[in-house]
């Protein structure tokens, strides 16, 4: 199995204590922890990109970063190589309607063969499921309840 984790995932460990408080923040920030986990020990796929680097190095808080970055690093095992087919298809899926990194994260996703796109940022998952996509973009949460780990 093949997942990709968007910045969202990536970040929502380290959101501001304000968030944290959310019980539905704590049980995403749990879900995405047993996911790492479980993929590391079963010898699954975590797929990094250069969307997520740009991304997360846009992050202006740098204690934040310095986090984010960290948990990134460690927990990616694949770099999902950049192509022209991916900076095609980010260019159609702009035009259907994802925004800002999206598209390149969905390319990403798609053209490296990966199974689940998980993120916790629910405009990206309600404008995604609209879209006919190889990729299931799927928030942490669901993902474990579903089963499929």
């Amino acid at each position: 199995m093949k997942i990709y984790l968007d910045t969202c995932c990536y970040s929502r460990p380290f959101d501001s204590r304000a968030h944290l408080v959310q019980e539905s923040v704590r049980r995403e920030i749990k879900a995405i922890n047993d996911t790492v986990k479980h993929c590391k020990a079963g010898g699954h796929t975590i797929c990094g990109s250069a969307a997520l680097v740009a991304e997360i190095g846009a992050i202006s808080n740098k204690n934040k970063y310095r986090h984010v970055w960290n948990f990134y690093i460690n927990t990616v095992n694949e770099e999902a190589m950049p192509s022209n087919n991916v900076d095609k298809r980010a260019a159609a899926l702009l035009t259907q309607g994802l925004k800002k990194f999206d598209p390149y994260h969905v390319a990403f996703a798609e053209t490296n063969g990966v199974d689940y796109l998980l993120t916790t940022d629910v405009e990206f998952e309600r404008r995604a499921s609209a879209l006919k996509l190889a990729v299931r973009v799927i928030n942490p949460v669901t993902f474990i309840q579903e089963g499929f780990l």
